[in-house]
């Protein structure tokens, strides 16, 4: 088990389908704001998009199958740190309850939400009058069945991803 995991045990954390139906939509959201406060400019894939992983949760003592979504790493225009703390705030607060300042590292600033309940974790990385770069990743997570595969995304998930050029 790794710190993102969530401290519940697996069977009592928000699915892996749940996640996508109820909180990616606030992340897009989230990533939508950003673009705007950072002047409209586009976010560019860093890598391929989303996926979810097979793995298995060792919490209970047990070997439990679980999952994980990887969210795609992007890249985008600058915005100012208070600005971020500022949209996180409004639109992070419940699918991530905690939250995390890095120090100024040369003008590189982490800032980090986590969910130490469920598990997960959402990163963005100001890189000072460059660029915004965001991550996100879900701890194990059970599966609700109602996709027949838990790797396969829901249908009608929301357009999060974005092409790689």
């Amino acid at each position: 088990m790794v710190y993102w995991d969530g401290s519940l045990p697996l069977e009592q954390r928000q699915s892996i389908q749940a996640f996508q139906r109820d909180e990616e939509p606030k992340i897009l959201e989230f990533r939508r704001r950003l673009a705007e406060a950072g002047g409209g400019g586009a976010w560019e894939a860093r890598i391929f998009g989303s996926e979810i992983n097979k793995e298995t949760d060792h919490s209970s003592g047990d070997e439990q199958p679980a999952w994980e979504l990887v969210g795609q790493v992007v890249a985008g225009p600058y915005v100012p740190v208070p600005e971020v703390e500022k949209i996180g705030r409004e639109l992070l607060s419940e699918t991530y309850p905690e939250y995390q300042l890095g120090s100024d590292k040369g003008g590189v600033r982490q800032l980090s939400w986590s969910d130490p309940v469920n598990g997960g974790f959402l990163y963005v990385t100001v890189h000072e009058g460059k660029a915004t770069l965001m991550r996100y990743q879900t701890g194990l997570r059970p599966s609700d069945g109602t996709t027949a595969n838990p790797r396969d995304f829901i249908p009608g998930r929301v357009d999060i991803d974005i092409p790689e050029k």
